[in-house]
């Protein structure tokens, strides 16, 4: 399984996600999507709306094996990178 740079494993998981937070441009949002992989100390993810490195999240964690079947969690974007159809991968530490 691959790590993260805190040496927390990260598992592949496929839960449903609801991500609140501010866009590059300020405005507020919520999107669905999924977890792309999951840790006890951090997330990544996919989203359509552009956010910056340091944006706080507040995330809804859906049936998660790691989390249970509901979770909420603070989290902080520490990574993103974006694919060539315009998506962002994003990578958030979850707030201690």
């Amino acid at each position: 399984m691959p790590k993260h740079s805190s040496g927390a494993i990260r598992s592949r998981e496929n839960s449903n996600l609801l991500v609140k937070c501010s866009d590059t441009a300020g405005n507020s949002f919520m999107e669905q999507t999924q977890t792309r992989d999951i840790s006890e100390t951090g997330i990544s993810f996919y989203l359509k709306n552009q956010v910056w490195v340091d944006t706080h999240l507040t995330i809804t964690i859906e049936s998660s094996s790691l989390f249970g079947r509901f979770h909420c969690a603070g989290a902080k974007v520490v990574r993103v990178q974006a694919d060539a159809s315009g998506r962002q991968l994003v990578a958030a530490r979850f707030d201690e």
